[in-house]
């Protein structure tokens, strides 16, 4: 057991960093499925194309409009979520993370969030009094739903790079997939990776938008003291990602109300987000900075 306990914690990303839905609901089962494909050979990105097309499967199911439909498209749904989990523990079990599988299974969240927001709005149009509406809400919430995931990963980011030293992880990827998708242009037959990478790039370029390098490489947080100040609202930033959004979405069509889940997302959610962003602002206005002993690495 403890070597198991052991296990399940490298299957993980860093604790401050990790969701609470995927930390007590999610990667417990994605864990348990992770070890169960382990000893046949199943690859992390067999399971993330399982994933994929288990949210398919579930848009699908959305769209037919029936309350039994509606749960099987949450179940469904869940099980996205936890093989989405299970293919990243996997990797960190096997140590075998690869630039491929992360492109492949930020590509598979949005082929199966399109799929599902999709099949929710076809299977729900029928209850509701205004149709407009309903798809203008819906059409929100996924876009906030998308903005919230990339806000999340920034603040990532951030506090990765502040409290624990690491490279500018965002400024590595865009460079690295810029320069990736130069040498695919000259390689025929190769357009649907460059499509991905376009894609994931537009993805960055946007998550760029919301947090940037530091201006002076010269000077840096104290990493101790940075730590200790936003651990805790690092914790609280990650209600804001994109697993937040998946439970309260599994949750409402268990009920048959997805319109409660998109008007949470595009509501109460967003003053989430603006309370966390002053408080940040308010913390970060009351640190010092210091000498960077090495301003190469920003």
């Amino acid at each position: 057991m403890l070597v198991n306990s052991r296990e399940y914690k490298a299957s993980l990303k860093a604790l401050e960093i990790e969701e609470y839905f995927d930390l007590w609901i999610f990667r417990p089962i994605g864990f348990i499925v992770a070890k169960a494909v382990q000893p046949i050979g199943i690859t992390p990105n067999q399971l993330t194309v399982l994933a994929m097309i288990c949210g398919i499967c579930s848009g699908y199911v959305f769209s037919i409009g029936t309350p039994q439909a509606f749960l099987w498209g949450a179940f469904f749904y869940f099980l996205f979520n936890v093989l989405d989990c299970s293919d990243g523990q996997l990797a960190r079990i096997k140590r075998s993370s690869s630039v491929a599988g992360k492109i492949l299974d930020g590509a598979a969240d949005y082929v199966a969030g399109i799929a599902i927001y999709t099949g929710i709005g076809i299977g729900y149009v029928n209850y509701v009094s205004n149709p407009a509406v309903w798809w203008v809400l819906l059409v929100l919430a996924a876009l906030f739903n998308i903005i919230h995931s990339i806000v999340i990963d920034s603040e990532r980011f951030r506090f990765t790079h502040h409290a624990w030293g690491r490279p500018h992880q965002l400024s590595n990827d865009l460079e690295y997939y810029k320069l990736e998708l130069h040498r695919l242009r000259n390689i025929p037959g190769t357009w649907f990776e460059r499509f991905v990478l376009n894609t994931y790039l537009v993805y960055l370029n946007i998550s760029r938008f919301f947090h940037k390098p530091p201006k002076n490489p010269n000077f840096i947080y104290d990493p101790g003291i940075y730590y200790r100040k936003f651990r805790k609202l690092m914790k609280a930033w990650t209600f804001l990602g994109p697993t937040t959004h998946i439970t309260i979405i599994i949750v409402s069509c268990i009920f048959m109300r997805p319109d409660i889940a998109a008007w949470i997302i595009v509501v109460p959610m967003n003053i989430y987000w603006l309370l966390l962003v002053l408080i940040q602002n308010k913390k970060l206005k009351s640190l010092h900075l210091i000498s960077n002993p090495n301003p190469t690495i920003n």
